[in-house]
């Protein structure tokens, strides 16, 4: 790559176009209109409809937000920047969602949906006391009030690099479309627009590698590259702990890492409960297991297919960009030149990644401070069903411009 070319790109940054921008609002609109017709039209006027959808959903939208609240942005640009600097080692993950869907319909599911928790948490008071749930759930609000700024923050540096437009601008308003939509639509617009945005996510990520494979020369040219390059790897099978990346630290590591993420969260819980049967429940997770394996896979051959376009030149090095995540928003400007609508496409997928995972964390913890803390707080007070739905709406208002509040 010659200095002008380089020059080039650096400025392409800022050719975000009206159609750009059009692809992207029309997220937003879609996302927010979803929102709007569960909360005034569709009314979630009980607990069990806000927090479970009335435990009546079908087994494919709720699938699909299984899957996309736990794709996050990060992950969209994070992983192909691991394989771009690492290699495949990181494709071991696949034997980690096997192990976890083995251990979910084995072990957890039949716990879980026989019991019909409105908080998973409250399994630590059945299992153990009072206090152990309360801690429990207190550790779990925080960690999910600390993630929630990073998942939306990453996608917004993506956003930024493509249009100039600063982080602190572009988090607001994004996040406020998610807090309203969530917070007025309950778990049927969260899982709705899950749905929805996945369309986004999966078709920005599948146009990409489509372009990208017929630019650099087909799809074994980008893996002779990789191969010639070292990074096609998957069974380091060396036992040292010390290891970046191995066999073992990859599938071990990971496995406990989806279970807690999955068959051990009260965001897939409440999920798993939201429909009829348990067989229903079983297809859920067997259906999200195929999803996480897809997108994992497509973000893996992204990660590839940017190594063999700047194998000889690394935009890091050469100071095209100043952060390796930033590589796969410069990538998609560049492949994307003669193709109007693909770079918002993108950018739109990737937020609304970030979307799926800020929504489904923002309706997840408002159930369990509502379950663990607020009904122990008003233990003796009766309220309406209206009125319990009303303060799970307040809770996630709160907690949602909190957690946009800790973005600055």
């Amino acid at each position: 790559m010659n200095r002008t070319e380089s020059h080039s790109l650096a400025t392409a940054v800022l050719m975000f176009n009206w159609i750009e921008y059009s692809v992207f609002c029309s997220m937003l609109l879609l996302s927010l209109l979803i929102g709007i017709y569960f909360g005034y039209f569709k009314k979630q006027d009980t607990v069990a409809e806000y927090l479970l959808g009335g435990k009546k959903m079908s087994v494919f939208p709720v699938s699909m937000s299984l899957i996309f609240s736990h794709v996050s942005g990060i992950s969209l640009i994070g992983i192909p920047s691991e394989v771009y600097q690492f290699g495949t080692q990181y494709a071991a993950v696949f034997v980690s969602i096997v192990v976890l869907y083995l251990m979910s319909v084995n072990f957890f599911l039949p716990v879980f949906f026989h019991l019909q928790l409105n908080s998973l948490y409250e399994y630590f008071e059945l299992r153990f006391s009072k206090a152990t749930r309360t801690l429990a759930s207190l550790i779990f609000a925080f960690s999910l009030m600390t993630f929630i700024p990073v998942v939306i923050y990453v996608p917004a540096l993506a956003f930024n690099q493509v249009t100039g437009v600063s982080v602190h601008v572009i988090t607001p308003i994004v996040s406020l479309v998610c807090v309203f939509y969530t917070s007025f639509g309950g778990l049927k617009a969260v899982v709705w627009t899950d749905t929805f945005q996945s369309i986004f996510t999966l078709g920005s990520t599948i146009f990409v590698l489509i372009l990208g494979f017929m630019k650099a020369g087909g799809v074994s040219e980008v893996f002779r590259i990789n191969e010639k390059g070292s990074r096609l790897e998957l069974f380091n099978l060396d036992p040292n702990p010390f290891e970046r990346t191995t066999f073992w630290s990859v599938t071990i590591g990971l496995s406990f890492a989806w279970l807690s993420y999955v068959a051990l969260n009260p965001g897939s819980s409440q999920r798993f409960i939201a429909v009829a049967t348990f067989k229903e429940a079983k297809a859920v997770i067997l259906c999200a297991c195929i999803g996480y394996i897809v997108v994992k896979a497509l973000t893996i051959l992204v990660g590839l297919l940017l190594y063999a376009s700047y194998y000889d030149c690394d935009p890091v090095a050469v100071k095209i960009v100043e952060k390796s995540g930033q590589i796969l928003p410069h990538y998609v400007l560049h492949v994307s030149r003669d193709y109007p609508g693909l770079t918002g496409l993108f950018i739109s997928g990737v937020l609304s990644a970030a979307l799926s995972t800020m929504s489904a964390c923002l309706n997840t913890v408002a159930g369990t401070l509502y379950e663990d803390f607020v009904q122990f707080i008003l233990r003796g007070k009766k309220q309406t069903d209206a009125m319990q739905a009303f303060t799970l709406k307040i809770i996630v208002l709160v907690i949602g411009i909190s957690c946009i509040g800790l973005v600055f």
